[in-house]
């Protein structure tokens, strides 16, 4: 890890103790969990099963930014975040805007949907009115005992930034979201978040293209609900972890100071 002309970049060999640590636990949520623990991070639930956890920003009445690290079965997302968060740890890096970092739940769903019931209901309010009723029997889970009012929202959120586990072999794509919120007004904020994060990738010298992108389900109600840039990056390479995770760091300074 080393750091030079305001740019910031993230360790690879951290990265490996990360997934060595994943593949050797079976419960690799509650491994998670217990190293946002270490890091001295207290995680919160809201009452669909979702975990965050808040780096405070300086200024505590600006909205947050959200580092989303996928479900817990995505190594790519995991890896990336508590790596951005170990290096933010490491540098003493402060940021403007606190940072969010979510761990969607992954819990097995009753049917097809896999983590529809999560983010579906989480995102419902915030999905266009022509499919919304396409959600609307969503219900959050029984079994999840925390707050509503750790939601994700509009309100206390600003960015998303992404990665994903994703077929792009030695490479790192930016994705290109494609989603069917193109006719509205602040869908420019997520190609505006996506030129954010290609210009960070050219800065810190880490080569990324553009791919066309039509995203799952999670990712697509995402991008309804907040601006929204993903990364996907191929299974289980740390070297391109690490490359991923330095793209997503600068790329959430230079958003912090937007």
């Amino acid at each position: 890890m080393y750091k030079g002309d305001m740019l910031y970049r993230c360790s690879e060999e951290r990265i490996k103790e990360t997934l060595s640590g994943l593949k050797k636990h079976k419960d690799s949520r509650k491994y998670i969990i217990t190293r946002l623990e270490t890091l001295c991070f207290k995680p919160e639930t809201d009452d669909l099963g979702n975990v965050y956890v808040t780096l405070s920003g300086s200024s505590p009445d600006s909205k947050k930014i959200v580092l989303s690290c996928s479900d817990s079965s995505d190594n790519a997302g995991v890896c990336t975040a508590l790596e951005i968060i170990e290096t933010l740890e490491a540098e003493e890096i402060t940021l403007t805007h606190a940072l969010t970092v979510l761990l969607w739940n992954d819990e097995p769903a009753v049917d097809e949907w896999e983590l529809l019931p999560a983010m579906g209901a989480l995102c419902l309010e915030y999905l266009p009115e022509e499919i919304r009723g396409d959600y609307k029997d969503l219900k959050p889970k029984k079994s999840a005992k925390g707050s509503k009012q750790n939601r994700l929202n509009t309100h206390d959120h600003r960015f998303m930034f992404e990665v994903h586990t994703a077929v792009v072999p030695d490479r790192i794509a930016v994705a290109d979201i494609v989603t069917a919120s193109v006719g509205r007004p602040d869908f420019r904020f997520n190609e505006k978040l996506t030129k954010l994060t290609e210009d960070s990738a050219a800065l810190c010298g880490i080569n990324t293209e553009k791919l066309h992108y039509s995203p799952d389900r999670d990712t697509w109600i995402a991008a309804n609900m907040l601006p929204t840039a993903v990364i996907l990056v191929s299974s289980d390479d740390t070297r391109k972890y690490a490359d991923a995770a330095t793209v997503l760091l600068n790329a959430v300074l230079q958003a912090d100071k937007s």
